[in-house]
């Protein structure tokens, strides 16, 4: 079952010292945080705009009118009717990457029964950064989802808060996140993560983007609830889990014949997928059963 507890106000901003990495030039919070974060009743570091959400829309159609049309397009269009729920999420996922400033990767983590799972991802580099929260229990994608509140911060404020999984982003190469929560019927049912290799973080505007995007996402996740009972929800979720496994072969072999880049055979397969609407993963298992019958679209 998804979780029904309420989700509480979000935290104030906390500004804490930073060193700076000599390597980089970087300035990092390198001295672990001694504290469990879950019990501390102090206020996590958070640049996450207070503004009402109305407010915030407002001003971002005024300063990036073609993003928040974009995304209305996108999300309100004849292209999201009739998606199965592991589909829209997807479909969210990749319009985040698209329309948000600095993102150069995007998911969407789900809870079942509490546990987190990546639904949807852009490329291997959001895999790669889920995990490590996962492993590591904390991070920014899991506060938002499991608190249901907005959390935007650069790589030093997230070294404070979740040192653990932040040593392990920065090797990936992250050094900004911005999560924005899925509250679907007061339930916590996930996160929309967004990653950025930009020192500079998110701003307030590609908050507001991402915002929206969460906003009528949810909405959209709402609707198939009305529509499907609970079971069937959570059985398209675990058909997801099961799913990425062959997703996962397929692109390796794609990547493998064609010489190019796992995020590049992801690409191909996703585009195979959407030309011939057929589900992403039947495309991977007819990949795996038949490779010669996949359309060659490496360029």
């Amino acid at each position: 079952m998804l979780d029904r507890s309420p989700a509480p106000a979000p935290t104030a901003t906390e500004h804490r010292p930073m060193s700076t990495d000599t390597s980089t030039g970087e300035q990092i919070s390198l001295q672990p945080v001694l504290r469990d974060t879950a019990q501390d009743s102090g206020p996590l570091p958070n640049r996450a705009s207070t503004r009402d959400t109305r407010e915030m829309v407002a001003h971002v159609a005024a300063a990036r009118p073609a993003a928040v049309a974009r995304v209305v397009e996108a999300l309100t269009g004849p292209g999201v009717h009739g998606r199965e729920v592991t589909e829209l999420l997807q479909w969210v996922a990749v319009l985040a990457k698209e329309v948000v400033g600095d993102c150069d990767a995007a998911g969407v983590t789900v809870l079942k029964d509490g546990t987190p799972f990546t639904s949807a991802w852009t490329d291997e580099r959001t895999l790669a950064v889920d995990r490590d929260q996962y492993d590591a229990d904390e991070g920014p994608c899991l506060h938002a989802a499991r608190e249901g509140v907005c959390v935007r911060v650069t790589v030093s404020e997230s070294m404070q808060a979740w040192p653990e999984f932040t040593q392990a982003a920065v090797a990936d190469g992250v050094r900004a996140f911005l999560a924005c929560p899925l509250v679907v019927d007061d339930q916590r049912f996930g996160a929309l993560n967004l990653y950025s290799h930009s020192l500079d973080g998110f701003s307030d505007d590609d908050e507001a983007v991402a915002t929206l995007i969460s906003r009528i996402a949810t909405g959209l996740v709402a609707g198939q609830l009305q529509q499907h009972r609970s079971a069937t929800l959570i059985s398209q979720l675990e058909e997801a889990i099961a799913s990425r496994a062959v997703i996962e072969q397929a692109k390796g072999a794609v990547a493998v014949v064609r010489r190019i880049s796992p995020d590049d055979a992801f690409g191909v397969l996703r585009t195979v997928s959407q030309d011939t609407n057929v589900k992403l993963r039947e495309v991977a298992a007819r990949t795996l059963a038949d490779f010669g019958a996949l359309p060659n679209r490496a360029g």
